[in-house]
């Protein structure tokens, strides 16, 4: 139990005084209004009530108690629903409900016989201390009322927890929608459930969506059958101070989507066209930003999207015309509605307006929006003149391709070649593709580079395709692992074509980017390239190779202090001073393996040690003389 410090004297003290008094258990008789101190028990405890705050279920219990053991249950009962009606934490609402419980159940234990056998526990609050005698005695309600209040208790307990976090926040928008459905099948309290709601939150203060609860409010009328009560639920909600323009295009796209529903087509487009009627004076958005949102319910994209629609199937050719203008020139158009426009256009043949309304959504929009539009309008072009306006074909695709970021541009590059090569010419489509592969962005250029080399080969032969191979491996448009597949496929070239020197030179130039811890399938590739074309002196320098190259990205260096500790002593001659003179002086040290480090063997000045630079490195592979790289 929570204490509270308190001086002797103040009403926390006197209300714990009473509540532990001896006596207390002896307060049995109704007509003692006082205790047997003369204090007026339930003015303190409501005193206290107001008073400690958290402390507000446990003293609703006690004051509750107080009545019961007086036995006056009706009180006592009076008290724990003024209790659960005004509380405002669940931790206090599980509290005196639980309490509530227990009393209703003892109560009914008394009316069946059993409340000599009931529990005298020290935590019960409606039947310890004695209140069982009471109970035994009470000759009021019936055991059949007695059911039914503590059946209406349980079942109404969902409500009275909900009507408790709703006194923490009335503006709970949430809340409020799982109050009404605590009555799904009784229209008549949802009703008053969403009246109440809509009446009692504040839009600026809504946690959640305020326009939501006038949406249900409609619908609980129209599930009846009542159109004109959910038509005047909306003509309400069109004029409440939303906050936001979304709030209150949702309520007029709702009414207009009820009206479908039940066939009023004419009515529903009226409603639309009303919805988004463009201010005779014209005014920029910040002039707007300071007026109701109803004002500025015209620039609402959603309602403006079901307005088109609704045109396009219930209009007539100059409505449908007029109202996409409309959109266009207010700037609430989406690149989808472009797109819309353009189809509709087009399926009536008007072509050119078709292009037209392409270009204006060109002129308001940018990436990523522009690539939808530009792809449509390319593919409608050319898919109407083909081949008959080329030059002008060839502006649109250049300016599309100029104008997109790398990110976008590789489908724009791709079509237009695809378009030269097919109403063109081939070499015009290889300046686009040498154009494309810097151009777009690099995870897409090895796939740009691959066409590109494809269609030389189709075109031109071999001597275009290896003047395409060298640009892209000396060039730095490619990262080290798409060069190296290029240079894969460029040695494969070779090799067909029995040109297998210039395969293994095209390797060796590219080993120097090919790190053998992250580009094995390289080094792999070459070895199996040897095996087949090579012998055994091209095999042991791609090793070579190999070695050097794994050495150049190692991150371990070897300085001087290094080698000196390593597998052998180095005698370093001079001119022509023998053994005689500096090299006396450098002392003897012990072999010491470095780690990772595999000696190629020692080349010394002179040659008398040849031998002793053999027996240090007995890993060392003979060579002939001549090979003097190993």
């Amino acid at each position: 139990m929570r204490r509270h410090h308190r001086p002797p004297g103040g009403d926390g003290y006197v209300l714990e005084q009473l509540l532990t008094h001896p006596l207390a258990h002896s307060l049995t008789h109704p007509s003692l209004a006082r205790s047997p101190d003369g204090l007026r028990v339930e003015d303190i405890v409501r005193g206290a009530i107001s008073k400690y705050k958290d402390e507000v279920g446990r003293l609703w219990t006690t004051l509750a108690d107080y009545h019961i053991r007086r036995g006056l249950f009706e009180k006592a009962r009076d008290v724990y629903m003024e209790g659960l009606t005004s509380i405002v934490t669940v931790r206090d609402f599980s509290l005196i409900y639980d309490a509530l419980t227990q009393f209703e159940e003892a109560l009914i234990a008394s009316a069946i016989g059993d409340g000599g056998d009931m529990d005298q526990e020290e935590d019960s609050n409606a039947a310890a201390d004695g209140a069982a005698d009471f109970l035994l005695h009470d000759t009021g309600d019936d055991l059949e009322l007695r059911l039914a209040r503590l059946e209406h208790l349980i079942e109404g307990r969902p409500e009275l927890l909900n009507s408790v976090i709703l006194r923490q926040n009335p503006h709970n928008v949430n809340e409020w929608h799982k109050r009404a459905k605590l009555f799904p099948d009784d229209p008549a309290k949802r009703i008053g459930v969403y009246t109440e709601a809509v009446r009692t939150v504040d839009p600026t203060m809504a946690v959640g969506n305020p326009h939501t609860l006038w949406v249900s409010f409609a619908k609980v009328y129209e599930k009846v059958g009542d159109l004109e009560n959910a038509r005047a639920v909306f003509d309400k909600a069109a004029r409440y101070p939303f906050v936001y323009v979304d709030n209150v295009a949702t309520i007029w796209t709702e009414r207009i989507e009820m009206e479908l529903r039940h066939e009023n087509f004419v009515e529903a487009l009226q409603l639309a066209r009303r919805g988004t009627v463009v201010p005779p004076v014209r005014r920029s958005r910040e002039e707007e930003a300071g007026m109701p949102v109803r004002d500025r319910l015209y620039r609402s994209n959603r309602l403006w999207s079901l307005r088109l629609d609704l045109e396009e199937s219930l209009g007539t050719p100059e409505t449908i015309r007029e109202a996409y203008a409309t959109a266009i020139n207010t700037k609430v158009v989406t690149a989808q509605m472009i797109l819309n426009y353009a189809s509709y256009l087009k399926e009536n043949s008007y072509f050119e307006d078709s292009f037209k309304a392409y270009e204006r959504g060109l002129a308001l929009f940018k990436y990523p929006h522009l690539k939808d539009i530009w792809t449509a309008y390319l593919n409608d072009f050319t898919e109407r003149y083909k081949g008959t306006k080329v030059e002008r074909t060839r502006e649109l695709f250049r300016e599309a391709c100029e104008g997109a970021p790398p990110e976008h541009a590789l489908p724009f590059y791709v079509q237009h070649a695809a378009y030269e090569e097919e109403f063109g010419l081939a070499r015009n489509a290889m300046k686009i593709y040498e154009a494309g592969v810097k151009n777009v962005k690099k995870a897409d250029r090895l796939q740009l580079y691959e066409l590109y080399i494809t269609k030389a080969s189709e075109f031109f032969g071999i001597a275009k395709v290896r003047e395409i191979y060298e640009g892209a491996i000396e060039s730095t448009d490619l990262s080290d692992a798409d060069t190296l597949k290029l240079v894969l496929q460029f040695s494969s070239l070779e090799v067909k074509l029995s040109e297998v020197d210039r395969a293994r030179a095209i390797l060796v130039h590219a080993s120097s980017i090919a790190n053998p811890a992250k580009h094995a399938a390289f080094w792999r590739e070459w070895q199996q390239f040897e095996v087949r074309c090579g012998n055994e002196e091209t095999f042991r320098e791609m090793l070579r190779i190999k070695r050097s190259v794994a050495a150049s990205f190692s991150d371990i260096h070897f300085n001087t202090a290094i080698i000196d500790a390593a597998s052998v002593a180095v005698n370093v001659e001079g001119d022509d001073a023998g053994s005689d003179g500096m090299d006396e002086d450098l002392p003897a040290e012990p072999a010491t393996k470095v780690p990772g480090f595999v000696s190629a063997g020692v080349i010394q000045q002179g040659g008398d040690n040849g031998k002793g630079a053999e027996a240090i490195n007995p890993e060392a592979i003979n060579l002939d003389d001549d090979d003097d790289d190993v």
